[in-house]
C-alpha cells in the first residue's frame, strides 16, 4: 500500500499495550531494542526528507501524560529534539493507553491486544470503514433560513446519516457473502472492529454565521459541544454489537473547498474558499500558539471520538526547550493529537531541500523554489496541491516564535 502509518510509543504507552503480549514462540516485546531501533529510524527518515519528498509514512508518537507532562521523560525529550530538528510528525498525547491515533484523523479505541497487520493502528486491526461528511454550515443556515430549530434539524440530518451508513454497513455485509471482499476474508480486516464515521465541516463557518466570535469564549465552545455531542448522542444510540459510530472532524482535503464552492453559488453565508478543518481560522493572526492548542484542547474535542488533528503553523522551528514546552501545554490542555508545520524550502533548479523556510537556495543562491508542507494531514510539495487549496495554503498564518514558550 502507498498509503501507510508507523506509531512510535514512550516505555508506559509500550507496556500498557503490549507488557502481558506473547509471541508463539513464548518470548516478549524487547522495549530496549524497540525504543533503540524508533530513534534510529526516526533520525535516518529525518535525514531522508533532506534527498527527496517523501509523503509516506505518516508518522505518530504516541506519549502517555499525566499531571500536565508527559509521564516518560526521556521520550518527552527526544521527540521535543526531533522536531527541533525539523522533523515531521505527529503527537499523540493520552492519559490512558485505551486509545490511540492510527493516521491523521482516526482516534481508535483500543478494546483488546490483539495482534495487527495495520502497521499504523499499533496492535488492533481497526480502522474506519466509511466516511459520511455533513456541512454543518449549510445545515444551520437552511434550518435559520427556514425558521426552523437548527438542533431540530441537525438531529434529523444526523438520524438519517446513521441510517444510511448502517445501509452500507449491510452492502458490505453482503459483498463478503458474495467472496468480493478477500482482505476481510484472509482476516486482515475485522468488519465489526472498524467505524462507521460521522463527519464533519464547516462548524467554524456555521459559528460565524451564528455572529460566533472563533476564539476561546463561553458561547463559542457551548455551540461546538452542543453540535458535536448531539452526533456523540446518535452514536451512541446506533451502536450494536456489530455496529460502532464515531465522530471525526474532517480533513477536508477536497471537500472543504467543494462545499464552499456549492454553498456560494446556492447563495449561502461563504466567509472563505475553503472550510476550516480546525476549531479556529487558519488565517486569523490574533491567536498566539498557545491560544490554538486551548482551541484544540480537551472541552473542545471530547466529542469527536474520530479526532481532529491540530496544525500548528509556525514562521520558524522553536529550539528543543520550547518544543517540550509546548508538550507541557497540550497535556495541560488536553489537546490530544497535533504537529507543527513550518514550509520546507525546496529549490527548483538544484534540487536542494533545506527544513527552514526560506527565499532562496541556500545551495546554489536560485530563486526559484518551491515549498513542502502539509495539505491538511499529508507532506506535499504545495505547486502539487489542488488550485483552490494553493490558495488557502497562501492565506494561513505562520506564526512567529514567541519567546515567552520557555516561560
Amino acid at each position: 500500500a502507498v498509503f501507510w502509518n508507523i506509531a512510535y510509543y514512550d516505555k508506559p504507552y509500550f507496556e500498557s499495550l503490549f507488557g502481558n503480549f506473547m509471541f508463539p514462540d513464548g518470548s516478549q516485546p524487547d522495549w530496549d531494542g524497540l525504543s533503540w531501533l524508533q530513534k534510529r529510524f526516526m533520525k535516518w527518515f529525518n535525514k531522508e526528507r533532506t534527498k527527496t519528498v517523501l509523503t509516506f509514512p505518516v508518522e505518530t508518537m504516541a506519549l502517555l501524560s499525566k499531571d500536565g507532562d508527559v509521564i516518560d521523560k526521556e521520550w518527552g525529550d527526544f521527540t521535543a529534539e526531533m522536531y527541533s530538528e525539523g522533523h515531521s510528525f505527529f503527537t499523540y498525547m493520552s492519559d490512558n493507553a485505551d486509545s490511540l491515533s492510527s493516521c491523521c484523523r482516526l482516534r481508535n479505541e483500543i478494546q483488546d491486544n490483539g495482534f495487527s497487520y495495520t502497521l499504523g493502528a499499533g496492535g488492533v486491526s481497526t480502522g474506519s470503514k466509511s466516511v459520511l461528511t455533513i456541512n454543518l454550515n449549510r445545515c444551520i443556515q437552511y434550518a435559520v433560513k427556514n425558521n426552523m430549530d437548527y438542533m431540530e434539524f441537525l438531529a434529523h440530518i444526523i438520524d438519517l446519516c446513521h441510517k444510511v451508513q448502517t445501509a452500507y454497513n449491510e452492502n458490505l455485509k453482503e459483498l463478503q457473502k458474495q467472496g468480493m471482499l478477500p482482505l476481510f476474508d484472509a482476516g486482515y480486516i475485522n468488519m465489526s472492529r472498524q467505524y462507521l464515521t460521522i463527519g464533519v465541516n464547516g462548524l467554524v463557518e456555521a459559528a460565524e454565521f451564528m455572529g460566533l466570535k472563533i476564539n476561546d469564549n463561553p458561547d463559542y465552545l457551548h455551540f461546538v459541544q452542543n453540535v458535536l455531542g448531539l452526533v456523540e448522542k446518535y452514536n451512541k444510540q446506533y451502536r450494536t454489537k456489530e455496529l460502532m459510530f464515531n465522530c471525526e472532524m474532517i480533513p477536508a482535503e477536497n471537500v472543504g473547498v467543494k462545499h464552499a464552492k456549492w454553498d456560494r453559488e446556492d447563495g449561502y453565508f461563504v466567509p472563505r474558499d475553503c472550510y476550516n478543518s480546525y476549531f479556529y481560522i487558519v488565517e486569523d493572526d490574533s491567536l498566539n500558539i498557545v491560544d490554538k492548542f486551548k482551541l484544540h484542547g480537551a472541552p473542545y474535542i471530547e466529542h469527536l471520538t474520530g479526532g481532529s488533528a491540530l496544525h500548528m503553523n509556525l514562521e520558524e522551528h522553536l529550539s528543543k526547550p520550547q518544543y517540550r514546552q509546548l508538550l507541557r501545554v497540550a497535556a495541560k490542555e488536553g489537546c490530544n493529537y497535533f504537529t507543527f508545520n513550518i514550509p520546507n524550502t525546496i529549490c527548483n533548479d538544484c534540487g536542494y531541500i533545506d527544513k527552514r523556510y526560506l527565499k532562496k537556495c541556500p545551495h546554489c543562491g536560485s530563486e526559484n523554489v518551491d515549498y513542502m508542507t502539509r495539505i491538511i494531514g499529508y507532506l506535499k510539495r504545495v505547486s502539487n496541491f489542488s488550485e483552490a487549496r494553493q490558495q488557502e495554503a497562501k492565506r494561513r498564518y505562520y506564526a512567529e516564535v514567541e519567546k515567552s514558550i520557555q516561560d
